[in-house]
């Protein structure tokens, strides 16, 4: 996602929510703390521990990030800067025993989400969408890059796609495809990308007309109207191809933020089936859309405003209805005349692969909020901090889609930890990885500089079987020196122990793809 013109960057501290986990006693003793946890705070008093709970629950976080994390000690704060240094890996931060390398030091300074290429488990190239905007139709815009991840950090970053605006969501789909959103408003179209190993840089392919789809390879390269259009960002893609998104909107002068969508399509995609033979074979061809409207009462009356957790039901939305002359189905137009549940930003998204293995959907993402200023600074004028919430699709036989949601509250923002954007869960441990997407200066009373601090990357756990639905704490793992830069688009590995993000906008005019090495992987059941 784009940074706000507001005043200055963020950083964070907070904790989210999941599946049961076995714990010792102090465990089972930290749970009743989850709402108040989230930073990893070192006490100088150990009066402190016994006047105040909830700094008790962070001391144990921090001192058993181990065992629960699988990390040694946390980052105690958010970094200092600037740092300016061409050396990117030490650009960041990083909790005890995590390492970090550098992938590639000439990735576009505007990359954000990340793909792995030919799957999770053995990768050999990443795929990242690059998010430079335009109005309009610009065919030279850098779009998706491929990098090889054994090649040269120095020369390893080839442009396939161009033409698309504010590249952001990048997903590899079960059929051998990739996709792609555009994250440029209400017009914002998603692209899938066939053989994207056989698109070379000499020759990317260009998307000439945004709003038609033209592109220069309809063969390697074709614009998904069938799933409409909206600034898209978070998406998840189950293996039969159904799809969840959301619409990376604000409120506005009463009309809702951005909404929630389920795409099903009309021939599913057979799991284990292998990839396709060419683009007409996805099931992103056509498709069904519904937009999510939470209300719990008979006959979903009480939705609106103020029911953005609970229940609720799938509307179908009729494209023609939406559609605009060229075909482009408007989701946001939909969105006011449906009423459907609006949130503030709605960001990143991924699904829960422990509850997946129990053959649950659940997707989290972040709504961003809005924060004008760093961490913890004494002016700030925005103080909407951000959460992440999670979706549980219920099988429903007589819901009009199938399935019926229910969405919870996971982890809550504050001054420390805000401004959220990209997420991954770990796989096998169901933690989540939350990044910070925030202001880097911290101001004054009197709206002075005081320092710059930069975005973190924070983990945290899933639920346990305390009483509440939020994550049982989480700890900041990195934080980033070089504050003109954010972290962007992370992703882990199929074993869980490394994780790849991009350095987005670094102060040296170019961005970096990174690797962090090192987590333990214990299974939290």
């Amino acid at each position: 996602m784009k940074r706000e013109s507001v005043n200055n960057p963020a950083e964070g501290s907070i904790p989210p929510k999941d599946r049961p986990l076995m714990r010792n006693a102090i465990v089972s003793f930290m749970m009743l703390g989850a709402m108040i946890g989230g930073g990893a705070t070192v006490f100088a008093d150990e009066d402190d521990h016994e006047k105040d709970f909830g700094r008790k629950v962070q001391h144990e976080l921090s001192a058993r990030s181990e065992q629960l994390f699988g990390v040694g000690r946390p980052v105690a704060a958010s970094a200092l800067g600037p740092y300016t240094a061409a050396d990117t890996a030490n650009a960041v931060e990083v909790a005890k025993g995590l390492t970090v390398s550098v992938i590639s030091n000439v990735t576009d300074q505007q990359a954000d989400m990340i793909a792995f290429w030919p799957d999770d488990e053995h990768p050999t190239h990443v795929f990242v969408c690059v998010e430079n905007f335009f109005s309009g139709n610009n065919p030279n815009t850098i779009s998706v890059q491929r990098v090889a991840l054994n090649g040269n950090p120095n020369s390893n970053v080839e442009t396939i796609i161009k033409g698309i605006s504010s590249c952001d969501p990048i997903k590899r789909t079960p059929w051998g495809t990739l996709i792609v959103g555009e994250e440029s408003g209400a017009d914002g179209s998603l692209y899938e990308i066939f053989d994207p190993l056989g698109i070379t840089g000499a020759s990317p392919v260009v998307v000439s007309d945004r709003i038609t789809g033209a592109v220069s390879d309809p063969a390697r390269v074709v614009k998904r109207q069938a799933a409409g259009s909206l600034s898209w960002e978070g998406i998840v893609i189950l293996e039969d191809g159904t799809m969840y998104f959301g619409d990376e909107n604000r409120p506005s002068s009463g009309k809702a933020g951005g909404g929630v969508f389920k795409f099903v399509p009309a021939v599913p995609y057979l799991p284990g089936s292998g990839p396709i033979s060419n683009l007409s074979q996805s099931p992103l061809v056509n498709g069904a859309i519904y937009g999510m409207r939470l209300g719990t009462r008979s006959g979903n009356t009480d939705y609106g405003q103020g029911s953005e957790i609970g229940k609720g039901i799938w509307l179908p939305i009729n494209p023609a209805t939406f559609a605009d002359g060229s075909g482009n189905i408007i989701l946001r137009k939909a969105q006011l005349a449906l009423g459907l549940t609006g949130y503030y930003r709605p960001e990143d998204m991924d699904r829960d692969p422990v509850a997946a293995e129990d053959h649950i959907v659940r997707v989290c993402w972040t709504n961003t909020g809005r924060m004008t200023n760093g961490v913890n600074s004494a002016v700030e004028n925005g103080a909407n901090y951000g959460e992440v919430l999670c979706l549980v699709d219920e099988p429903n036989s007589s819901a009009v889609s199938g399935a019926a949601p229910l969405v919870t509250r996971f982890l809550n923002g504050d001054p420390d930890a805000n401004h959220f954007d990209n997420v991954a869960f770990q796989p096998k441990t169901g933690n989540l990885v939350i990044l910070e997407d925030g202001e880097a200066a911290v101001l004054n009373s009197d709206g002075s500089l005081k320092e710059l601090r930069g975005n973190d990357i924070w983990m945290c756990l899933p639920d346990g079987t305390d009483r509440d639905l939020l994550t049982d704490g989480c700890i900041r793992i990195v934080s980033i020196k070089d504050t003109d830069a954010e972290a962007t688009g992370v992703i882990f590995t199929a074993s869980g122990r490394s994780a790849y993000v991009n350095l987005q906008h670094r102060a040296t005019g170019q961005g970096a793809l990174l690797k962090i090495s090192g987590f333990r992987v214990s299974r939290h059941d």
